[in-house]
């Protein structure tokens, strides 16, 4: 079955909103788990600020003997809190450098999109 020239042209901008619906829908996910990840870190800070809490009260409260144990627990809770804040800053990071990606990806598809409809209106226009 062949094609006319103006059936080839809407498949072709169909192709187009289609790709760009796509890339939208990804964008809204990757929002969607940027706030997930950002909910995350504020509750892993708030727990972490009750955990260090709890930390110095039992310092406080503990026997001269024991200190030192608690306070290498500190230490210890400390470094791998900092850890994972760089975990979930890198994941940030990623999930920022993705949204751009698919920004930019966008912004190529409208461009081939619109080249495409200019051209393709030049053809029709003179008869080709």
């Amino acid at each position: 079955m062949n094609l006319t020239s103006q059936q080839q042209v809407e498949d072709k901008n169909y192709q187009y909103r289609i790709r760009l619906e796509e890339l939208q829908d990804e964008q809204v996910e990757n929002k969607k788990e940027r706030r997930f990840l950002e909910s995350l870190q504020e509750q892993f800070y708030h727990a972490q600020q009750q955990e260090n809490q709890l930390y110095q009260q039992s310092l406080n409260e503990v026997e001269p003997e024991e200190r030192a144990f608690f306070e290498e627990r500190l230490d210890e809770v400390t470094y791998l809190s900092r850890k994972a804040l760089q975990e979930f800053e890198k994941e940030q990071e990623q999930l920022q450098q993705d949204y751009k990606k698919l920004l930019e990806n966008e912004n190529s598809v409208r461009s081939e999109q619109l080249t495409f409809l200019k051209n393709d209106g030049e053809e029709n226009v003179s008869g080709t």
